[in-house]
């Protein structure tokens, strides 16, 4: 932990498998972990990596997992680890941004950590959803685009006042194919 330096909650929209590459690329060798669904324990090779490089696991289906899970995010953010998370949950099926989940965002809260959105574009079209390997590049495909916006305090806010800004934050900086359809609640449940 570097002194005078805050940890950060980055926080992505997620429509590929290229998400996690794209965004490790773009923070380098900067000190984070990844909040990952407990599912990937089961992909070989990356299963036992996750596990290894001791990023926060999350089964989503089990209430004792997520509060295992907050109180490592936060005690993670407290020694000074940033955190990567999607707060949808789960990659798009349409590419569109969807509903936040709020658990990151009560994490950062605890620690008044700040959260930095983060929007890519175009990574499912890098590699569709369907796709085991990303798709061949092509004059007609669009690159991917990573865009890390600037830290929103999480000081003095509501959850949802929170959740909101950030969403919208991402939302506005997407193409008009991946933002949220109209009736997209910012919030789930």
């Amino acid at each position: 932990k570097k002194k005078g330096l805050k940890p950060a909650m980055y926080v992505a929209n997620h429509s590929s498998w290229m998400d996690i590459p794209f965004v490790c690329h773009v923070l380098g060798f900067q000190n984070y972990k990844f909040i990952a669904k407990a599912e990937l324990k089961k992909v070989p090779i990356l299963g036992r990596a996750l596990m290894v490089a001791g990023h926060v696991m999350l089964d989503r289906t089990n209430r004792r997992s997520q509060m295992v899970a907050y109180k490592s995010g936060v005690q993670l953010m407290k020694d000074g680890v940033n955190l990567v998370t999607f707060p949808e949950g789960t990659r798009s099926k349409t590419g569109r941004l969807g509903s936040f989940k709020k658990g990151a965002f009560k994490m950062a809260q605890a620690v008044n950590a700040p959260i930095v959105p983060i929007s890519i574009q175009y990574a499912d079209r890098v590699q569709p959803l369907d796709y085991a390997f990303p798709a061949k590049i092509s004059r007609n495909r669009p690159e991917a685009v990573v865009r890390v916006g600037k830290p929103i305090s999480t000081e003095g806010k509501t959850d949802n006042d929170l959740l909101e800004e950030v969403w919208n934050t991402i939302a506005d900086d997407l193409p008009e194919s991946h933002k949220p359809a109209k009736d997209t609640p910012v919030g789930a449940n």
